[in-house]
């Protein structure tokens, strides 16, 4: 989708959008990708936390804790989900653009939405 609507200030054109249209498919299919792996990982970090609040008591009664298997396994793999989802769709947004700071916001924007997706329908699940 190269155009050149517009021109600069020597008369040469300015590229603007996508360098071709199947990287734009593919940014935004990996996107789409990234909302359910997202959502994915917000389920997890319910579940995980329901574990170690259902099995405190046991833990407590035969001497040891669940303090801190929540953190562990359930907070550090929604972060490193959230992260590399943030560093593929930004790499791939900043290589595959023309303006390449226009491809780093659309990955940190795609990211910001895929999680915003994700925690809403964890709680519509768990509220609804």
């Amino acid at each position: 989708m190269t155009t050149a609507a517009s021109l600069d200030r020597v008369g040469e054109p300015v590229l603007s959008g996508w360098k071709t249209t199947g990287h734009a498919i593919g940014f935004w299919l990996l996107a789409a990708m990234g909302i359910v792996v997202t959502t994915g990982a917000w389920f997890w970090l319910a579940i995980v936390g329901l574990e170690e609040t259902t099995e405190q008591p046991k833990a407590l009664a035969s001497g040891t804790t669940m303090t801190g298997t929540a953190l562990f396994f359930g907070v550090v793999p929604l972060v490193a989900v959230h992260l590399v989802g943030f560093a593929i769709l930004m790499s791939y947004g900043a290589s595959r653009r023309h303006n390449r700071q226009s491809g780093l916001w659309l990955g940190a924007g795609a990211t910001i939405a895929a999680s915003s997706i994700g925690l809403t329908v964890l709680l519509l699940f768990l509220y609804a």
